[in-house]
């Protein structure tokens, strides 16, 4: 019975010193780990950048200048189509993955006008969808956004902004 009991007597002791050896461990593992305290951001900073891209289609032309802030766009179009009146104007919007949605308010024959713009890019290119349109307090809206066509109408390609 006596070994029995020395026997678990010293099995409690290695146990001990195997315990209290880890717990040190720890401790001096850990305070050998440099605690990262800097901030870094889950989002990618906004983009902020001014691109420009033209259109030309025989005697047709458009240039347009968009300033990026994030997903937010602004810029300018104008539009001068073969004897037709010429469109100037601002577009604002903004990015939804790879379609701009925006809002062009131009100036033509003498008028305000705004239109909805919805602009597809692709390769570096913009294309601009059109489809049905409706007027809607005194804007002019598509239809149904789903169904617009992109298929090369009038194609904006990258140049150097001026």
């Amino acid at each position: 019975m006596n070994k029995h009991i020395l026997l678990f007597a010293g099995m409690a002791v290695i146990m001990a010193s195997c315990t209290s050896n880890q717990a040190e461990k720890k401790v001096t593992d850990s305070s050998m780990i440099a605690v990262d305290t800097t901030f870094s951001p889950t989002n990618e900073a906004p983009k902020h950048e001014i691109t420009c891209y033209q259109y030309v289609k025989n005697k047709d032309t458009a240039n347009m200048q968009l300033r990026i802030n994030g997903e937010e766009i602004t810029g300018f179009l104008d539009y001068h189509i073969y004897e037709k009146d010429a469109n100037k104007g601002t577009l604002s919007g903004e990015m939804k993955g790879d379609t701009l949605i925006a809002e062009y308010t131009f100036d033509s024959e003498g008028m305000r006008s705004v239109r909805e713009l919805v602009l597809l890019k692709k390769d570096g290119r913009f294309y601009e969808g059109y489809g049905p349109v409706k007027e809607e307090k005194g804007k002019v809206m598509f239809e149904h956004r789903g169904s617009l066509k992109f298929d090369h109408n009038v194609v904006f390609s990258p140049i150097p902004c001026k």
